[in-house]
């Protein structure tokens, strides 16, 4: 089953250790959200324990993991995230496809930098 999710706001943040990009659909961020998270600094225990790449959220951490997202595509004014097995199984969902109200250069650059930080982990077409 894929979740279409209606995005009002959309937000970026980078600082010394991670990267945060989200998507909620209310104006103040506290209903549903999707949420993409990179770490930049990992020691050797979050390599093990398999804590080092893209963390994928849905609305709560009970539906979340890390190394869920296999792609990332632009399509139009839509982004559709195509989930690993691990990623289908914790969030309940086939797919996800984000539909933001807006489109900004908060997501372009959110995007864009999620691209660059793949290191083939998962693709990212910016169509």
């Amino acid at each position: 089953m894929n979740d279409e999710f209606l995005a009002k706001t959309a937000s970026f943040e980078e600082d010394h250790a991670a990267v945060i990009f989200a998507f909620s659909s209310s104006e103040d961020g506290a209903a549903n959200y999707v949420m993409l998270q990179y770490p930049l600094q990992t020691d050797e225990q979050d390599r093990r324990l398999r804590l080092d790449g893209l963390y994928i959220e849905l609305d709560d951490q009970a539906f979340g993991c890390y190394h869920g997202v296999a792609s990332i595509r632009r399509i139009g004014d839509r982004i559709e995230i195509d989930l690993t097995p691990e990623g289908k199984r914790s969030l309940h969902v086939e797919r996800l496809v984000i539909v933001p109200v807006h489109w900004s250069s908060t997501i372009d650059q959110g995007l864009a930098r999620l691209a660059e930080l793949s290191r083939g982990e998962y693709g990212v077409q910016l169509r």
